[in-house]
């Protein structure tokens, strides 16, 4: 085994795959590390999982409260659970502080990650509209699902609504199904949704010469020395270590390992680990007076309503993205548990006709401020390949979050008061899956700079959702899928 590398891309989810791949372009040799295994999709439907247990995928975090987590260790990464939502980032979303005081500045604004956005859309194959709001310089390579009639009737209260852009194809394409519209998206039934396993089946990037994967890989810890990373430590699954030097090396396993390696290392500072954020969802129901519309639909979420997703009001709330969830209340646990258990009754199923015919569901994507509270740190516990565990700190949501809420709900029962509407409930939901800001970036405060390179080790790069400086509404994906593909640039440019 190779003690040498000339790159090495330690995760192998939607950053650590779009690096390497440029890297590989640039016609440079690639060490990949992944902690987990390689799973193919249909491997993954028949154990209903996405991981091959082993002590090098274990999760091996603690937590200071019983927030659901949601990650994968395996090649592929978050990819394989992601539900498709694929939005850009709104221009003002890069500069929330001179925009509206609050929060921070991107070090980078929208326009010089725009084309970036369009290589990453069509990488993804990504259905949507030209909406006004997000200047673009190409066109989506696929139109947009149709709308549902639950998006017709939210549209017509909230306004200013378009199609979610989403990695779900709209016309039939080779190799790739239409989507089943089934809800189970985050376990895609029929294999619709681009992952990262569908980059390299397609591009045959395994096959490639100067690729090397080796998984059941955890990075211990990086060891430097005259300002540079001189070496990558690892331990397999069996516990054996090997150091391998390298020319470049770029983290991109996520919001929890890129820091939890930096503090394995002795590289801390005060922004290393802290500011984590997450999109907590709420699905708001509300109840109208006529048919909502939903139980239909091309795929889980069509459309939704951007009236909330910036202004002026941004100084003191936050951003707010609501989505029509076209499944309604039949994407309700309790309402599957009761459906499933066959307990309803003739007047149970028809209450929950009447229910489901007149509710309209608001997927609710919130934007909080980044809070120095929520953490990663290591645990004096270790896990079982003797590295110290990782340790998840997350307070509750701040006052600018929950205001923002608040205010939602106040307006929809009176955007919605003229089709008898009202709201009967806010649930909790699609925690856990967007662990962002741990490593952000920024020009001299942060742990990276605006190239995402290390600030003071010239040959490190941090790349994921792990160096966002502020979060908006919208879902990270997209934009974590540019900003690889602008280093990947770079770092081919760099190339001998």
């Amino acid at each position: 085994m190779s003690t040498e590398a000339d790159a090495i891309v330690v995760g192998t989810g939607f950053a650590g795959l779009l690096v390497a791949r440029a890297l590989l372009a640039a016609g440079r040799a690639v060490l990949l590390l992944e902690r987990g295994a390689l799973k193919p999709h249909a491997d993954q439907l028949r154990d209903g999982d996405h991981e091959v247990p082993s002590a090098a995928s274990e999760h091996s975090h603690e937590q200071d409260s019983e927030y659901p987590w949601n990650y994968v260790q395996g090649v592929g990464g978050g990819s394989l659970h992601w539900t498709g939502a694929a939005p850009r980032l709104l221009p003002e979303d890069f500069a929330l502080r001179s925009e509206h005081g609050v929060g921070r500045d991107w070090p980078l604004g929208y326009a010089e990650l725009e084309p970036f956005y369009v290589e990453a859309e069509r990488i993804l194959r990504i259905a949507g509209d030209d909406l006004p709001w997000f200047p673009r310089s190409a066109p989506l390579p696929q139109p947009a699902h149709p709308p549902s009639p639950a998006d017709r009737v939210a549209e017509a209260a909230l306004g200013a609504f378009g199609a979610l852009p989403q990695a779900r194809p709209s016309l039939p394409e080779a190799g790739r199904p239409a989507c089943c519209a089934n809800t189970n998206c985050a376990l895609c039934p029929v294999d619709a949704r681009s992952s990262m396993l569908h980059l390299l089946q397609d591009e045959a990037l395994l096959e490639h010469p100067r690729l090397e994967l080796r998984t059941g890989t955890v990075v211990a810890r990086l060891l430097p020395s005259g300002g540079r990373i001189a070496e990558v430590e690892c331990v397999d699954e069996g516990g054996a270590a090997t150091r391998i030097a390298a020319r470049t090396v770029v983290l991109a396993a996520g919001g929890f390992e890129n820091p939890a390696i930096l503090l394995r290392s002795g590289l801390d500072g005060p922004d290393v680990g802290r500011w984590l954020f997450d999109h907590g969802h709420r699905l708001v129901h509300v109840e109208l007076d006529r048919p909502a519309g939903s139980a239909h639909g091309a795929t889980h979420i069509t459309g939704g309503s951007w009236s909330y997703a910036d202004g002026a009001g941004r100084a003191h709330e936050g951003s707010l993205l609501a989505l029509v969830l076209n499944q309604g209340i039949l994407g309700s646990r309790p309402v599957r548990d009761a459906i499933l258990a066959g307990r309803l009754g003739a007047a149970g199923r028809a209450e929950l006709r009447r229910r489901v015919e007149r509710t309209l569901v608001l997927d609710v994507v919130g934007e909080d401020l980044p809070q120095s509270g929520r953490r990663i740190e290591l645990s004096r516990a270790r896990d079982r390949l003797g590295l110290p565990r990782t340790r998840v700190v997350y307070a509750g949501d701040s006052p600018y979050l929950e205001r923002a809420r608040e205010r939602l709900v106040a307006e929809l029962e009176r955007r919605f008061a003229g089709l008898g509407g009202r709201v009967v409930a806010v649930e909790r939901a699609g925690e856990g899956s967007h662990q962002l800001g741990t490593c952000f970036m920024g020009d001299a405060a942060g742990v990276v700079d605006r190239d995402l390179r290390h600030h003071r080790l010239e040959n490190l790069f941090v790349a994921g959702g792990s160096a966002f400086p502020s979060y908006s509404a919208h879902h990270p994906t997209l934009t974590i899928c540019a900003l690889a593909l602008r280093l990947g640039a770079q770092l081919a440019a760099e190339a001998p």
